[in-house]
């Protein structure tokens, strides 16, 4: 007696279409291909809710209006500055044209004085038994520059020659016998002898100061230079001393040597 034993059910499959040769595959004959998962969707975001319309369009913010900046002052500060300066550029400018037109009319009026004295001193012009010989209507007929030597030569011999210490009376009078002619020398050192006793006793000392000078007539050998002095005379020393001044004017005659200029005669007034 047989059991009954239960059937294993028959797998239903899916008769597959033969391939017959030389016929290619129609693609519903193919294997359909897997198909890929779907990707999940993502949920989508809740739309903002629009406020509600009152029929009005909403008004728009204002706009800022840009202000002007603070005046602290530094604007008018600088050109308060700068004005100042400019007027303190003027003013400078204004004072040297008046200090030099100042210098101008000075140095024309003591052309003139000078040229005043030397004709006082040289006698009105006329030449005299010592004068150089220089054409009566050019007085000076030497190159400007051997006549600017020879004025200021003349200048510094003055100051030398007239200034004198009693501590170093000796020193002084051979510096100034070096800038004389031999012949005017001897003249010069018999006066320093006369007087040196007595410049010494009081213990005298002379400064000289120039003051100005021009020169009078000039050629290529001999000038006259027109020298104008301070003297300060000082006598004595402590409670007992006693000063002097006295301005006055020396005309010097200068010869050139090879030694340069040198004084060959002295007339003061």
């Amino acid at each position: 007696m047989s059991s009954n034993t239960p059937r294993r059910p028959s797998r239903t499959t899916t008769p597959r279409p033969r391939k017959i040769a030389g016929r290619e595959e129609t693609p519903a004959e193919q294997e359909p291909a897997p198909k890929a998962p779907a990707a999940p969707t993502r949920a989508k975001a809740p739309a903002a809710s629009k406020p509600p319309s009152s029929g009005t369009p909403p008004t728009p913010p204002k706009r800022p209006v840009a202000q002007p900046p603070a005046d602290d002052g530094d604007g008018s500060d600088r050109a308060a500055g700068r004005t100042s300066t400019l007027l303190a550029v003027l003013g400078l400018v204004v004072v040297v044209l008046i200090a030099q037109c100042g210098w101008f009319v000075w140095n024309s009026l003591r052309d003139v004085e000078v040229a005043t004295v030397a004709t006082e001193v040289t006698g009105q012009g006329e030449e005299g038994e010592d004068s150089i010989a220089v054409p009566e209507d050019r007085p000076v007929v030497l190159n400007q520059l051997a006549v600017q030597e020879g004025v200021d030569a003349a200048a510094s011999a003055a100051q030398i020659m007239f200034a004198r210490n009693w501590k170093s009376y000796d020193d002084g009078v051979e510096d100034a016998l070096s800038l004389m002619t031999d012949s005017f020398a001897e003249e010069y050192q018999k006066t320093t002898d006369d007087v040196k006793q007595e410049f010494v006793a009081e213990k005298t000392e002379v400064q000289v100061r120039v003051v100005a000078q021009s020169v009078v007539r000039a050629n290529d050998t001999e000038l006259e230079a027109l020298v104008f002095l301070n003297q300060y005379v000082f006598r004595g020393q402590g409670e007992d001393a006693k000063s002097t001044y006295t301005p006055y004017r020396a005309l010097l005659t200068m010869v050139h040597t090879d030694d340069g200029w040198l004084v060959d005669g002295i007339d003061t007034k």
